[in-house]
């Protein structure tokens, strides 16, 4: 499975990306999940287009309907809200294209553990830790250690 190009990502899925672990709603979303992933997070980078609402990973998501999210935990609006909280710190408006490369490492340098407790409450995998374990191992990587 492919993600199109440009990848379209919500604002908050740019934390989550770094998350990731192959765990997920069903096997269609994490394989699709997957496949962005990957790209995202490929040497060579994709282009990336960053939106506040349904997105390429929510084309799988079973609680995706009528391109609004219908998750247990949260409601669309409440959605959109953790989408402005990570524009507000990367200083991105929505819309606008950039390379997966320059996003990662922007996200790295800008979003801390404790911004993920502010814009992830409510979450159902805050809990687990894995954005922390991620964004932190971003971190390391941006510094050259590892």
């Amino acid at each position: 499975m492919q993600p199109p190009t440009p990848i379209r990502l919500r604002a908050h899925h740019l934390l989550c990306v770094f998350g990731f672990r192959g765990l997920g709603y069903s096997a269609e979303f994490v394989a699709n999940m997957r496949a962005v992933v990957d790209a995202f997070f490929s040497e060579q980078g994709v282009e990336v287009e960053v939106v506040t609402g349904c997105d390429d990973i929510c084309r799988a998501c079973p609680h995706a309907r009528n391109g609004e999210c219908a998750a247990p935990e949260g409601s669309e609006a409440g959605v959109r809200v953790k989408d402005r909280l990570v524009l507000s710190k990367l200083g991105l408006s929505a819309g606008r294209r950039r390379s997966s490369l320059n996003l990662a490492s922007a996200v790295a340098g800008a979003i801390s553990a404790s911004d993920l407790e502010v814009i992830c409450g409510g979450c159902q995998w805050l809990p687990a830790g894995y954005c922390r374990e991620g964004l932190a191992r971003a971190r390391q990587e941006s510094r050259g250690g590892m």
